[in-house]
């Protein structure tokens, strides 16, 4: 057996164990602040956001965040906002778990999408989204909207 088929991914839903996930998230959205981390994803979480993880040793070395929507485009979606692994514990399989988990739980709820965006400077990451199974449908556009 693979390691990425015994890893065991949770649901988070205690304020101690979100608290747990910020080091792992930090990783990928570095201007979270540890102090506001858990109030703002309990405000998240009353628009459907949610979050997964994988702990090894007590530590937490994987995240996921996500939601699910549905869209005319796609209808029942699960969308990931967020997936990351420790730098440190990459390519030991959590990744996969974690796609795994979110599959089979987009599958269980009765979504036919399970949709991601991904940052265009991230290249290996973008390897691992086409070796799991995703392929590039569209562009996502953003715009700043700062005061001036």
């Amino acid at each position: 057996m693979s390691k990425s088929n015994r890893q065991t991914v949770h649901a988070v839903r205690s304020d101690e164990d979100i608290a747990a996930c910020f080091d792992c998230m930090h990783e990928l959205r570095p201007t979270i602040e540890r102090t506001t981390f858990v109030t703002r994803v309990r405000a998240m979480e009353k628009e459907g956001y949610r979050l997964a993880s994988i702990a090894e040793d007590g530590h937490i070395v994987a995240v996921a965040g996500f939601r699910y929507m549905h869209t005319l485009f796609g209808g029942d979606t699960l969308y990931v906002d967020d997936l990351i692994t420790l730098p440190a514990e990459r390519s030991r399989g959590y990744g996969a778990a974690l796609i795994k988990w979110l599959r089979d739980e987009a599958v269980r709820r009765g979504c036919k999408m399970l949709h991601l965006d991904s940052g265009i400077q991230r290249a290996r990451a973008h390897r691992f989204y086409f070796e799991t199974g995703f392929h590039v449908n569209c562009f996502h556009f953003a715009q700043a909207l700062n005061d001036e």
